[in-house]
């Protein structure tokens, strides 16, 4: 199965090139540098044993946003810190129709899957990674109601990420709204995440 992965892997690198993205295996995944951060595609592999799916996910990195929102961060390493993405989602979430898997179990099932995913991918992700590549559209995805959690599913790191767009992109006078409006959320799922944000708030100011 290794060495199946490796060759789709390889394949989907040589398709994908043409839209700027370069291969890093060992993170199962390619980048394209733009200013002020990167867009990222990335694929998990789920083992069966004698066989394997693949689902495809694609995300997007703000570098001042990732270093104003790690800085707090003390349960992560220097190299988890350069790591970490503002927003993104799987792109069968993306389109709507449920998570989207790829199988392969031989030699022959590489091309197909090969294929599927890299139109999935020039159809559903590279849309999504230009509307979502700036910090003005993040932020309005990160805050759509009822949709933001689709570009960030932890409601903890969302929050500080909405709230932290909201100071870099100068909009002072949304900020008490977005920590209100998470906080409630944090404060209902019953979890300590409010107390974490309530620690992010007080560092950040």
């Amino acid at each position: 199965m290794r060495e199946l992965r490796k060759a789709l892997l390889h394949a989907i690198g040589n398709r994908i090139r043409e839209f700027g993205f370069e291969p890093n295996p060992a993170k199962q995944s390619f980048k394209r540098q733009f200013p002020g951060g990167e867009s990222r595609f990335h694929l998990a592999f789920i083992d069966h044993g004698s066989d394997f799916d693949i689902t495809a996910d694609v995300a997007v990195r703000f570098n001042a946003l990732e270093e104003m929102v790690n800085k707090y961060e003390g349960f992560i390493s220097e190299r988890e810190r350069k790591q970490t993405c503002s927003l993104g989602a799987e792109l069968g979430n993306i389109a709507g129709t449920g998570q989207m898997r790829w199988r392969v179990a031989t030699v022959g099932d590489l091309d197909s899957a090969a294929t599927g995913i890299v139109e999935a991918f020039e159809k559903i992700g590279v849309p999504y990674l230009q509307s979502a590549s700036t910090m003005q559209s993040a932020y309005e995805l990160l805050s759509s109601p009822g949709k933001a959690w689709l570009h960030n599913p932890l409601p903890l790191a969302r929050a500080k990420r909405v709230v932290a767009l909201a100071k870099l992109l100068g909009k002072d006078e949304d900020v008490p709204l977005r920590i209100a409006e998470n906080m409630a959320l944090l404060e209902s799922d019953r979890t300590k995440g409010s107390a974490e944000f309530r620690r992010f708030l007080l560092q950040m100011a």
